[in-house]
């Protein structure tokens, strides 16, 4: 309900926009804000329209994890210090130690799977529950990115509305011989083009790229974690897991740039 509502009040602003500026008797002023947000306010209504308030939600989640990367990186050799400390207990018997270690490691996906050896879950049940989330993530990270995508496409066809917006009013304006408009209009059906194509090629497809990145280095850990959790299961030492993590992954996940985010569907 209170989502619907939201939605109506943006629709009104947008619609307000555009309205204020074909009434507005030559404002430039006018024709530069109502532009920007015929682009904006129309971008973002039309994903809200298309897509659910959670996929909104986690798009603002992981916009804003972009900027704390650099301090969950940080947090790889914490990770890497309890999980080796739990997998040294775990191989020598000591589960109350090792469980222990095992709620310091602040990775969910890594903690998780460790505290799930430790229980002594069998071992396909516990790849099975591993790569079901690891298939989870993957498509959580392409629901942001693929809105993204199609904001780019909504912002220059607004722009090109825009366009067509001030084109008419133009033309009333010389039919009705107010020429005091025609300067205001076209600079409204420029600018909205200028707007939509910034918008499209300067933010939202280079944040796309970014947060599809993103999607790619936290697969590429996951699946890392995942063989470093097997190692665990069959009690290696801690110093040949440290090295299985830190030197042996695969080559697609080395290379990030040719790792699917997305896995290919079958037709």
């Amino acid at each position: 309900m209170f989502a619907s509502a939201w939605t109506i009040l943006w629709l009104i602003s947008v619609v307000a926009a555009a309205t204020l500026q074909l009434t507005a008797p030559g404002s430039g002023l006018m024709a530069v804000f109502a532009g920007l947000w015929l682009v904006v306010g129309g971008t973002i209504l039309m994903a809200r329209v298309s897509n659910s308030g959670s996929v909104l939600t986690s798009l603002g989640r992981y916009v804003k994890g972009i900027g704390s990367a650099r301090t969950k990186a940080d947090t790889g050799e914490v990770d890497l210090k309890w999980f080796l400390e739990a997998a040294s207990l775990f191989r020598y018997g000591n589960i109350r130690p090792a469980e222990e270690a095992t709620q310091r490691i602040p990775d969910p996906f890594l903690r998780r799977g460790t505290q799930l050896v430790l229980d002594g879950f069998p071992r396909e049940q516990v790849t099975i529950a591993l790569q079901r989330q690891i298939a989870d993530d993957r498509d959580l990270f392409r629901r942001p990115v693929d809105l993204l995508h199609t904001m780019s496409g909504y912002a220059p066809t607004l722009g090109m509305l825009g366009t067509l917006l001030g084109l008419v009013q133009m033309l009333f304006g010389l039919s009705a011989g107010n020429l005091d408009t025609v300067g205001a209009s076209m600079g409204f059906g420029m600018l909205t083009t200028v707007y939509g194509l910034v918008i499209a090629n300067l933010v939202l497809k280079p944040l796309a790229n970014k947060l599809e990145q993103a999607g790619r280095d936290r697969i590429a850990q996951n699946v890392t974690h995942l063989q470093a959790i097997t190692m665990l299961y069959d009690r290696e030492h801690s110093v040949v897991i440290r090295e299985v993590m830190g030197a042996t992954r695969p080559q697609w996940a080395n290379d990030r740039s040719s790792m699917p985010l997305f896995p290919a569907t079958s037709s």
